[in-house]
């Protein structure tokens, strides 16, 4: 069963409960409400025909009975009984098999004292009203109303309400199947949408239309899509990278080594390949160190020991190591800080490494000098290391952090991955950009220590 069908036949069912409930307690408290209407309307025409007669020694005019009966004029029976002194009728509309009955019933009301609303006569239910006379109690208007009337008028009232409920209530639930529809239709469209997700067609799922939470949905499903496809992309192109990056280094070792074992490459000549052999090992070695280097530090939860430093100490240390390498390629570092000194919580071993790979990325590229900036703000520390190099080509910028992707004079294509992992790893985030004039700027934005331990 749909979706559609169960919300719509749920809410059909509340409806038709509801509506019941309530035209059960209309049907119970109908009559009740018409025989307490029925004595009010009978005592207002009493006491107005009462004010307006003229009558003496037990006596009535003609033409006071025929206002009373025209004044009595209704779509329901109405019975008179006009008793004066000594209870004697004056008048009555009964039949006269009927008017012992009432005057037996009428004693027993007066012994009792009580006038109830309904009065049981002859096995039939009557709305009475007992009025005096103004010139003496003791003569009595009584006008009654059969039940039996109002029970008829309470049977079409509660017929015209059930009537009026039922068309409400089909009308309700054919509007909420509609709205249901309309509801229901983008989560089926975007059942579909998951379905292409669970066969990996993540190109080909497709933003659906919708609004309020259905809409947060579909949005969230297709930038999870989106996201998919670009790891899924990132991830084949990791595999031909890798494969790429292993495949040369082997194809020498195995070159040199069947060369050595038939006798090619001899004396000079085999001592080099053994060489090249060594070297390509190690090649493969740094290779495979930093793939599964980066795996860990995506995946594993407990690589990074976080302590507190310095972000001017952590700038120094690194271009203390690369000392060495700035005085052979004859390129001046220049260090600057701005600002109160930064404290960091990081892993020093690792973020030492993320700035080891990035210095020696923008040695590779730079011309005569780098320059890193460090400036502590109130709640984040700000490095720009800018070299003067040619700058990133714009096509590269895009894709300049992913996996194997190298610039010009690159090595492996690992080290910026890396930095990337470490940095973020480190609640932080990294940018490329190219300068204004020439060179290349990567700025590092990292959380000081107050703010991460509030976070």
């Amino acid at each position: 069963m749909s979706l559609q069908t169960r919300i719509t036949l749920m809410f059909a069912a509340l409806l038709i409960i509801v509506t019941g409930f309530f035209a059960t307690f209309i049907h119970s408290f109908l009559l009740d409400n018409l025989i307490v209407q029925q004595k009010k309307e009978l005592t207002l025409k009493g006491q107005f025909w009462i004010e307006r007669i003229k009558y003496a020694d037990d006596a009535f005019e003609e033409e006071d009975i025929a206002e009373l009966d025209k004044l009595l004029v209704s779509n329901r029976k109405i019975e008179v009984l006009l008793l004066g002194k000594k209870k004697k009728v004056l008048y009555t509309s009964l039949p006269s098999s009927n008017l012992n009955e009432w005057l037996q019933v009428l004693e027993r009301k007066a012994e009792k004292r009580k006038d109830k609303n309904v009065w049981i006569v002859g096995g039939d239910d009557y709305v009475v009203v007992n009025l005096g006379l103004k010139n003496d109690e003791k003569q009595r208007l009584i006008l009654a109303s059969p039940v039996r009337g109002l029970k008829e008028a309470r049977m079409e009232l509660t017929e015209k309400i059930i009537v009026t409920l039922l068309i409400g209530a089909v009308s309700a639930i054919l509007l909420s199947f509609f709205i249901t529809r309309s509801m229901v239709r983008p989560l089926n469209r975007l059942t579909k949408e998951i379905k292409k997700v669970h066969f990996r067609r993540f190109s080909e799922v497709q933003l659906i239309p919708a609004r309020g939470e259905i809409a947060e949905v579909s949005e969230s499903v297709y930038s999870m899509a989106q996201e998919l496809d670009r790891f899924h992309e990132i991830q084949r192109q990791f595999l031909q990278n890798a494969s790429h990056e292993l495949k040369t280094p082997l194809m020498s070792i195995q070159g040199y080594a069947e060369g050595i074992r038939d006798g090619i490459f001899v004396e000079d000549a085999a001592h080099k390949g053994l060489d090249v052999i060594v070297s390509e090992t190690n090649r493969i070695k740094h290779i495979v160190t930093e793939i599964t280097l980066l795996a860990k530090l995506e995946s594993e939860e407990d690589v990074f020991y976080p302590t507190t430093h310095s972000a001017t100490e952590l700038i120094n240390r690194a271009v203390e190591r690369l000392h060495p390498l700035k005085l052979q390629q004859n390129i001046a570092i220049l260090v600057r800080t701005f600002g109160e000194e930064g404290i960091l919580y990081v892993d020093d071993g690792k973020l030492l490494q993320a700035l080891l790979n990035l210095i020696t990325n923008a040695l590779r590229h730079t011309k005569e000098q780098i320059e890193i900036k460090i400036e502590s703000g109130k709640r984040f520390v700000t490095i720009d290391i800018i070299d003067d190099g040619d700058g990133i080509p714009e096509d590269l910028l895009p894709h300049l952090f992913h996996r194997f992707v190298k610039g010009k004079n690159g090595d492996v294509g690992l080290g910026l991955a890396i930095s990337r992992a470490i940095i973020e790893r480190s609640g932080g985030i990294i940018e490329a950009r190219n300068g204004v004039f020439t060179g290349a700027i990567f700025r590092i934005t990292l959380p000081l220590q107050r703010c991460r331990s509030q976070a």
